[in-house]
């Protein structure tokens, strides 16, 4: 029989501090944004999970667009840090890395 009050006590999960990032508008250009569009293409950026910085839902009608990367969503907070929160989403494209790792499309 198991004893359920000898277990160990295990420390709290350290609590990350709220992305300055979360509520913020973004405007999605990706090739697949363009082939598959969702309303407006805006997105706002709602908490990280995992190995992402963020995650992407629609503005208008909620649905999940995908995940923000660590470089994009650092680069971001600089733009934000540096020049204040915009007033206008910030346009995310595919980077250049991103193209070259693409594997090659069959047709």
């Amino acid at each position: 029989m198991t004893n359920l009050f000898d277990t160990q006590l295990q420390p709290a999960p350290q609590q990350t501090p709220a992305s300055p990032l979360i509520g913020l508008k973004v405007r999605l250009d990706r090739p697949v944004d363009r082939d598959r569009p969702c309303c407006h293409n805006i997105c706002i950026i709602g908490p990280a999970k995992g190995p992402h910085a963020g995650e992407l839902h629609c503005a208008d009608c909620g649905q999940y667009r995908g995940w923000l990367s660590k470089p994009t969503a650092a680069w971001i907070e600089h733009v934000v840090t540096r020049f204040g929160a915009p007033t206008a989403p910030i346009i995310v494209r595919m980077s250049s890395t991103e193209r070259r790792e693409a594997p090659p499309h069959r047709t």
